[in-house]
């Protein structure tokens, strides 16, 4: 099944960690993403609950008058103590600094205090992967997410270690294409096909 994994459009929150914090989109900000996405098909629109997601899903849907499905497992990591906050803002001492920097190292073995705990984010990214894998659709599903499930979503499907997915860069209006598969053992199988900034 080849998907398309769409980061939200601008809340002009950059460097916040927003996730059950849910900041709208800026102004006109859906519009961009609309442009470079003009002339796409997809077969099915899926969105994080986020209205910064749902807004930006409903915008991409429109041309084609798709429906948009709210799947909760596409919604940005719980950061917990973290929620809402900058990273400047959070990165005032030496102790929390290192913590910062061991959560980007790490950020299942070094979450922000009361985050989401790691497995179970990482068990709903997952699974919303295998629903997509299992579909056999002639064009591709759009899903309309974040920053941190378009990069657990890239480590998952083509078993690369999560601290890689840093070294790609997931702006607003990112568009990661993958193949997504599984294999006789459930295990998800995939590739990066496109990696396309807004």
């Amino acid at each position: 099944m080849i998907v398309d994994l769409v980061r939200h459009a601008s809340t002009g929150r950059a460097g916040h960690f927003d996730g059950r914090t849910d900041p709208p989109l800026l102004p006109g900000a859906a519009d961009a993403i609309c442009g470079g996405c003009a002339g796409m098909a997809w077969s099915r629109v899926i969105s994080s609950p986020r209205q910064r997601a749902l807004h930006t899903a409903q915008a991409l849907a429109a041309p084609q008058a798709l429906p948009v499905a709210i799947d909760v497992d596409w919604a940005e990591w719980d950061f917990g103590d973290w929620d809402g906050q900058h990273r400047d803002a959070i990165a005032v001492d030496d102790a929390s600094r290192h913590a910062l920097q061991a959560f980007y190292q790490d950020p299942g073995a070094n979450p922000p205090p009361n985050a989401e705990p790691w497995d179970a984010f990482e068990a709903r990214i997952g699974r919303g992967l295998r629903a997509l894998a299992a579909q056999d659709d002639a064009a591709p599903a759009l899903v309309v997410s974040h920053a941190g499930p378009l990069r657990l979503a890239l480590a998952l499907a083509c078993g690369l270690p999560l601290a890689s997915s840093w070294a790609v860069r997931i702006d607003y209006g990112t568009r990661l294409r993958l193949r997504v598969q599984t294999d006789a053992a459930d295990r998800l199988w995939g590739e990066l096909i496109e990696v396309r900034q807004a």
